[in-house]
């Protein structure tokens, strides 16, 4: 059942990025969360959100433009990591060290289903030429409302890769992850260093992205202070 309701959520991002409202429901930082809620896990969705919407900030349907599939990428790894994290969890493999490392082995999985989706919007743009000609042939009949309907044939594609590639990525994950893990619970600590490593690289990737004069000042300034803040939260608890 949590893979169905994953593949309707996913499919349901995939129509709303691009073909229908397009209210920013499918960026990540909305995204993560509402994969979450669904999964049964808000704060395992949130959790994510924010690298990923900083990886992807970039990652903007303008025109023609045909980015890398946000939508795609974010459901599939906030599913696996909430599905993986309960599954450990059921397994008695618990502690704080298991959310981040989970995560970043999701985001090692999922992340290319990204790429694969830019792949499938170039074949979701050519079947819309294809329905585009129907509609004008059906008006050209007199069928407006069999020209109507094309519409909706329009968005089932993009529906149906959400809704089968979400879920096969979030169910190698949960196939992947919790053996790994379960095989070598040593592994958690360095695992969840590599989640941090990864949210820097993602805040890295953002700033690049806002392309402000000043983006890349604000976020050296940011990242020195964050490290000044972490050495003394450090030094302070060594003291004690």
């Amino acid at each position: 059942m949590s893979y169905l309701v994953l593949g309707l959520v996913a499919g349901l991002a995939a129509v709303e990025r691009k073909g229908f409202l397009q209210a920013m429901l499918s960026r990540p930082i909305a995204l993560g969360p509402l994969t979450g809620l669904a999964l049964g896990d808000v704060a395992g969705g949130l959790y994510v959100a924010a690298p990923l919407e900083l990886l992807w900030l970039g990652a903007v349907n303008l025109g023609a433009a045909l980015p890398v599939h946000e939508a795609l990428g974010t459901a599939a790894i906030t599913g696996g990591t909430v599905l993986a994290s309960r599954a450990l969890r059921t397994e008695g493999l618990d502690g704080p060290a298991l959310l981040p490392a989970v995560a970043v082995l999701a985001v090692f999985v999922c992340a290319p289903l990204a790429l694969l989706g830019r792949r499938a919007d170039r074949l979701v743009e050519h079947w819309n030429e294809w329905l585009h000609a129907r509609a004008e042939r059906e008006l050209a009949a007199g069928e407006a409302s069999a020209a109507a309907r094309v519409n909706l044939y329009g968005l089932a594609l993009p529906f149906g890769i959400g809704f089968v590639l979400a879920p096969l990525g979030a169910a190698v994950v949960v196939a992947v992850v919790p053996f790994v893990l379960l095989c070598a619970p040593g592994t958690l600590p360095a695992l969840a260093l590599g989640w941090v490593a990864f949210a820097a690289f993602a805040c890295a990737s953002g700033a690049k992205a806002m392309r402000a004069p000043r983006a890349g000042a604000l976020y050296f300034g940011a990242m020195g202070l964050g490290l000044c803040l972490f050495l003394a939260t450090a030094l302070a608890g060594g003291g004690t």
